[in-house]
């Protein structure tokens, strides 16, 4: 029976090109994902660069993260994330995010949230093993925004801390 519900689940996920998961960060803090199979034909795409240097720089007229500059289009977009922490429930801004990891499942061990004095601070990490990136999300008064989506090394510090 297990097998049979696992090949549904998987039949399932490849049909409609999704995946979708929950992780458990604390006791009552649980964070709610998404991600979709990239399709080319619904988006838009600007090229930078010129000759041998060109390379795919926008999609949708945005800067997106999750590849090495190149010509090759995202595998997967990230498409909702959700942070429930006891009853109060925060959407997560995660446009321009492509190539969560290299899995197409979001893990546990990809994400850190710091509580402050007075607000929270949920951070994460994303890679497909090129193209890494961090996006950091500020959680206060009731209200979440994201204040960081970058490649560059400084934002990656709280891996550390």
């Amino acid at each position: 029976m297990k097998k049979t519900l696992l090949i549904l689940f998987l039949i399932s996920n490849l049909t409609f090109g999704q995946t979708k998961g929950e992780i458990q960060l604390d006791n009552n803090i649980v964070l709610i994902w998404e991600i979709q199979n990239f399709e080319v034909t619904k988006h838009t795409f600007e090229y930078c660069g010129e000759n041998e240097l060109k390379y795919l720089c926008k999609i949708d007229n945005k800067e997106w993260f999750g590849l090495d500059n190149g010509n090759e289009f995202p595998k997967n977009e990230l498409t909702k994330l959700n942070l429930k922490i006891g009853t109060q429930n925060y959407h997560l801004e995660t446009s321009k995010m492509f190539n969560s990891n290299f899995s197409g499942y979001i893990s546990e061990n990809q994400f850190k949230l710091v509580t402050k004095e007075n607000y929270q601070i949920l951070y994460s990490f994303h890679s497909d093993g090129a193209g890494t990136y961090t996006a950091h999300w500020k959680i206060e008064n009731g209200k979440a925004e994201r204040i960081i989506l970058s490649r560059d090394e400084e934002y990656f510090e709280w891996q550390t801390e």
